[in-house]
């Protein structure tokens, strides 16, 4: 072959293998771009928020943790409470500028939006019930939900906490803003051993016989409210207050405490007699505690605050409920108990401290 042939051969194939390595290099090109496009399956930080999973319902609710399937047998799954979640940024961060959508943090900032799911009342719905209504010294004072509340407790940081009374699932803390108070002679002698809503939270609501067959068959809840009455439990190392969730199913009952706070915050704490040798604690010891009856179609309960025990007698009296009546259950079985919330009974320990009186001079020295 001519040198002229072998030149024009050599420039045919560096031609050729230019257009393969053009060609190659546009399908890394698309290849990469269309890899930046699609979606990731990995989940964004806020997909495991507790806002987002609502994964407090289930999993008190879990057998596996000691919960109401105990009771039931029906898997979380199947029931409708998992429909409270927050599964987009718009329904808090929405806002319409000139005309189109765009996200802000302004409007997550504006108490309504909390109301909407939270049920929380405004200073103004208060202010139509009477001088004694519990209102929230917060909220009195023109404090919003986001002065207390972070930004990580909203939108989680990367953790599936279980609960909001898991510990590191809140960073709000009385402490945050009043650790000047620890001096007051009522807290030096708890010892830091009592969560501060024992003694600053004036109501704290509590459910009595959650009927879980009209639950289960109309999808509502039918339930009678216990008001003036709360418990006292272990939690994250501290007393603290709970409330009380019966319910029954197919007859049966399951008797619930979980920790809880209920925004009713009060400035003076409460007396030491509310707590310490209480006729209460004495019936409690005596094994003679009834906390609610029902009489003449009406449920009826005591007030006060009452210390849980492990293997405590508890007397309630369990309802079925038909055609919107109430009527007793006649030789309920042994009511299951469940702890929730990461809680505990407290200990014989704890109970001897409570039926002793306390010292009159920390009575009149009640901290704000």
């Amino acid at each position: 072959m001519s040198k002229s042939k072998e030149g024009k051969a050599m420039k045919g194939w560096i031609s050729i293998l230019s257009v393969f390595i053009l060609l190659f290099s546009g399908m890394l090109i698309i290849k990469a771009a269309d890899e930046e496009e699609t979606p990731s399956k990995e989940k964004n930080f806020y997909e495991n928020s507790l806002h987002y999973t609502n994964k407090g319902l289930e999993y008190w609710y879990s057998k596996e943790q000691g919960g109401l399937e105990r009771l039931t047998g029906i898997p979380f799954s199947e029931l409708s409470c998992q429909r409270c979640h927050v599964r987009s940024c718009d329904a808090c961060h929405k806002k319409e500028v000139d005309g189109k959508l765009a996200y802000s943090a302004e409007p997550a900032q504006i108490q309504e939006v909390c109301q909407k799911c939270h049920g929380i009342q405004t200073l103004e719905d208060a202010k139509k019930y009477d001088k004694d209504y519990p209102l929230d010294i917060h909220f009195k004072n023109g404090m919003n939900c986001m002065d207390c509340h972070s930004a990580r407790e909203i939108h989680g940081d990367g953790k599936a906490y279980n609960s909001l009374q898991e510990t590191g699932a809140m960073d709000t803390k009385c402490e945050n803003c009043h650790d000047s108070l620890s001096t007051i002679d009522s807290h030096v002698v708890h010892g830091g051993k009592l969560d501060c809503n024992s003694c600053h939270v004036k109501e704290l609501p509590s459910c009595y016989n959650c009927h879980f067959d009209t639950r289960v068959k109309e999808d509502k809840s039918v339930s009678l409210p216990l008001e003036n009455i709360l418990f006292l439990v272990n939690h994250d190392g501290k007393v603290t207050l709970a409330n009380l969730h019966t319910f029954v199913y197919q007859n049966k009952g399951m008797i619930v405490f979980a920790p809880s706070f209920s925004h009713f915050v009060i400035k003076e704490g409460r007396a030491c007699d509310e707590c310490h040798d209480t006729q209460i604690v004495r019936d409690i010891k005596m094994d003679q505690f009834k906390p609610v009856v029902f009489e003449e179609g009406q449920l009826k309960s005591i007030s006060g605050i009452i210390p849980v025990l492990d293997g405590m007698k508890w007397d309630l009296v369990f309802l079925d409920y038909k055609d919107g009546k109430w009527t007793p259950i006649e030789h309920s079985v042994e009511p299951l108990i469940h702890y929730s919330g990461y809680c505990n009974p407290l200990t014989i320990d704890q109970f001897s401290k409570l039926e002793k009186a306390a010292s009159p001079k920390l009575d009149s020295k009640r901290g704000p």
